[in-house]
């Protein structure tokens, strides 16, 4: 007498497995058993699976590629916030541009490096090879390559460019999203790696980015443990910033705006935080207080002339450590760039700054040449 078996149509058996329930306090003592999560940035987890979205031109690309590199090579930090310190092997599949086009902007992003960061970023930042490799995941085939890239590698990060390749249809249809998710998670989820997608398909401009923004949400943001959003600031100043939309790990506060600007390397440099509804604000409240701000450090540097520079210490002291804590030392930072970029303060060395003064020989031999 067969008790658990179910014989088939073929006459063949198979036996059904049993499911059973448990006691949420057990659950409870094996949760506590276990190691508590690690952050890898950010508030984003060691083996979870995300999302930075945001529209066309917004720097989603370069930011991946930074913080991959950052990874690679082992940094404490990227855009302010912590990173573990030791390097890890990574693995960028950029399924949209050309090798050509992505190395050009690498080679960019590694020039500062030191010669020891280097070495690292050799040894640890990987990339799918340009050849024999689809622009589109598509059939089951193009999955198990996808499977067998991740796995050679031996990479514990996997930036993939971008969720649209990997999701045959419109991403709309619920249909159509769900038939990914199972695809995904049998070959991709189950290699038990942090994986970061970025989503390009996100709705307008013309208000802050939120979770609701993101195209095909309502199931996307169900299968994704977080979203990264990443927006222009419809401004006559512009600029762009980015914050968390999101995230199922840790509580966030996505009014937080990140300020910043892609440099000529190709790195995204912080310029500041705002509250990001203040943003869209028709009476800029951010510039108005930028502007204040700066005057605030020049007329420090203008006053401190007596002792001929100025240090970037004294100018923590003065409006970063103070009581009543005037401006953040990313902006205090940001704006002594700016001041020197406007030829207002000049930088003598590391943490030095002094007024721009003039050059009296070229001064003199203008006005007697009656320019």
């Amino acid at each position: 007498m067969i008790k658990n078996n179910v014989e088939t149509s073929s006459g063949e058996e198979f036996v059904k497995k049993k499911i059973t329930v448990t006691k949420a306090s057990d659950l409870i003592l094996r949760v506590e058993s276990e190691p508590e999560p690690t952050i890898l940035w950010n508030g984003i987890v060691e083996g979870s699976k995300g999302l930075f979205v945001g529209l066309s031109k917004t720097g989603k690309t370069t930011m991946a590629e930074n913080l991959a590199i950052s990874i690679a090579i082992g940094r404490v930090e990227y855009l302010d916030f912590p990173l573990s310190g030791i390097p890890k092997k990574i693995l960028f599949v950029n399924l949209e541009e050309s090798y050509g086009l992505r190395t050009r902007r690498n080679i960019k992003q590694i020039s500062k490096l030191t010669t020891s960061e280097r070495t690292l970023f050799d040894e640890n930042y990987l990339s799918i090879p340009p050849d024999d490799f689809p622009e589109f995941i598509n059939s089951e085939e193009d999955w198990i390559k996808l499977r067998e890239c991740i796995i050679d590698s031996e990479a514990d990060v996997i930036f993939i460019d971008s969720l649209s390749h990997l999701v045959k249809g419109q991403i709309e249809v619920s249909e159509v999203f769900l038939k990914f998710v199972r695809t995904f998670r049998e070959h991709i989820i189950t290699l038990k790696k942090t994986i970061i997608i970025i989503h390009h398909n996100v709705k307008g401009n013309d208000k802050p980015i939120t979770q609701d923004s993101i195209a095909g949400s309502r199931i996307v943001c169900q299968e994704f443990e977080y979203a990264l959003g990443m927006s222009n600031i419809p401004t006559e100043n512009g600029g762009k910033y980015l914050c968390m939309l999101y995230n199922k790990y840790i509580e966030t506060d996505d009014t937080k705006a990140i300020l910043y600007k892609i440099n000529e390397e190709n790195w995204l440099e912080k310029q500041g935080e705002a509250n990001k509804y203040h943003l869209y604000s028709t009476t800029k409240p951010d510039k108005r207080q930028d502007s204040t701000n700066k005057d605030l450090i020049y007329n420090y540097c203008q006053s401190s002339q007596g002792s001929q520079t100025v240090s970037s210490a004294d100018l923590m002291k003065m409006f970063v450590s103070n009581d009543s804590k005037t401006m953040a030392k990313d902006t205090l930072y940001a704006l002594l760039k700016k001041l020197t970029a406007e030829g207002k303060i000049e930088r003598l060395e590391k943490g030095v700054y002094q007024l721009k003064r003039e050059n009296q020989d070229e001064k003199g031999e203008g006005e007697l040449l009656g320019l």
